[in-house]
């Protein structure tokens, strides 16, 4: 939430100066930043989640379909969400 919000609102205010320096120095400035929060909330998501052998099998099996194809990483939420809602993990 918070990663996307900064850069939509980045994303906006850099269309109406594409002629200046500044929003070069600025989106260059914000992928670590971008990083970090995707990393820490990974960090959380990651500490709540189950501990069972399921559950590490189903983040080895997200890690290697985000890695090996352009799957769409909204859509693995929903198959994770709807996976431990049917109380498989």
């Amino acid at each position: 939430g918070p990663t996307a919000a900064v850069a939509y609102v980045v994303s906006r205010t850099m269309e109406r100066s594409r002629d200046a320096e500044w929003p070069r120095l600025i989106q260059s400035a914000l992928v670590p930043v971008s990083i970090g929060l995707m990393a820490g909330s990974a960090t959380i998501l990651g500490l709540s989640a189950g501990r069972s052998w399921v559950a590490v099998l189903l983040v080895v099996a997200s890690a290697v379909v985000t890695l090996a194809t352009r799957f769409h990483p909204v859509l693995m939420l929903v198959v994770g969400g709807c996976l431990g809602f049917a109380g498989v993990i």
